[in-house]
């Protein structure tokens, strides 16, 4: 391609799953019952810039800086697969940056990148993306060019944004509702929500692979039934505007009770013991977020104003960060063509 100076800003969020992990994998819900989970994306990014190089090398930044005369060679395999599939063989710069690490925390963030690098690549090269389900299937299809096992649910939170319900169907359709709640109930939500990072993180690729495995075994998929009957158990709480919150807490825990018995590698001793330490506290429930052993924790605080209290407790050991939900998904921030 010939030096024409374009330059691309985009951002993707990470998302924090509350019920229904793992049905989102193939191997669950094309055996019959569809697939559901409840998610949002929230106020944590990463984003991508992408702008032509002048001298024809290709650049990754990440965390090294790659110069290599051709994206072959370039051994980030999500900015080098991206490149690729929009013809970015030669003359292109990428930077990446994070709210938290772009692996390993179970927010996510490996397909908000994917989803930030498709984007961007395909408005530099004015491939048209008919809509946000087409980008969601082709950042799940790249990804899993890469090497990366794990279910469709994180690409779908991070294009489209928001709270939603997300269903998984046998012959691979995906439709995702928004779970449309008022200004109030929203705001009473995010303040009850606390993410906690354990300190830990972890490669995810062992962890899937026996979640696939388990999914498809007599003996445990009914856990994987157990978690997706939750899932809508869970929507339905959080749309009955007239009640309040605290049942959204009893269901977080029974959630993570199911998930450690579909996957015992999703925990371990450490971190049960600092989601004993957070109940203790005050938190009435919570899960680890993604495929488990390590990251962050998500908890839920039935008395705001007990966040603050545990917040400052667990500091310096743990770090605990307030979120908010996004509701924009992957978007192009600045671009100068």
């Amino acid at each position: 391609m010939l030096y024409d100076k374009k330059h691309i800003y985009v951002r993707a969020p990470l998302r924090i799953s509350f019920a229904g992990g793992g049905t989102d994998i193939e191997s669950y819900y094309s055996r019959g019952a569809p697939g559901h989970v409840v998610s949002a994306a929230v106020d944590l990014y990463v984003y991508t810039a992408i702008k032509d190089m002048f001298d024809a090398n290709v650049r990754v930044h990440h965390a090294e800086i790659e110069t290599e005369p051709i994206t072959s060679r370039i051994t980030h395999k999500y900015s080098r697969t991206a490149l690729e599939n929009f013809g970015m063989f030669k003359g292109a710069e990428v930077v990446i940056t994070s709210d938290v690490m772009t692996s390993g925390s179970g927010l996510g963030a490996s397909s908000s990148l994917m989803s930030a690098l498709v984007k961007g690549c395909a408005a530099m090269r004015d491939k048209e993306i008919k809509d946000k389900y087409d980008l969601a299937e082709l950042t799940y299809k790249l990804e899993t060019e890469t090497g990366t096992l794990g279910g469709k649910q994180d690409q779908y939170a991070a294009v489209f944004g928001g709270l939603n319900s997300i269903t998984f169907k046998p012959d691979g359709q995906v439709v995702v509702e928004p779970a449309a709640l008022s200004p109030e109930r929203t705001k009473a939500l995010e303040d009850s929500l606390l993410l906690v990072f354990t300190n830990l993180a972890r490669e995810s690729r062992s962890i899937q692979l026996n979640l696939d495995n388990n999914s498809k075994n007599g003996d445990t998929r009914k856990y994987f039934d157990e978690l997706q009957k939750l899932s809508y158990n869970f929507l339905d709480a959080l749309k009955a505007e007239d009640s309040d919150l605290s049942e959204l807490g009893e269901l977080l825990h029974e959630g993570w009770l199911l998930k450690k018995s579909s996957n015992r590698h999703s925990t371990n001793p450490y971190i049960d013991q600092l989601y004993e330490t957070l109940r203790s506290k005050g938190v009435s429930g919570g899960k680890i977020l993604g495929a488990g052993g390590g990251g962050f924790f998500l908890a839920f605080v039935d008395d705001p104003g007990l966040k603050e209290k545990i917040k400052y407790e667990l500091y310096p050991n743990f770090i605990a960060l307030d979120v908010k939900f996004n509701h924009q998904g992957t978007e192009i921030l600045w671009k100068n063509f």
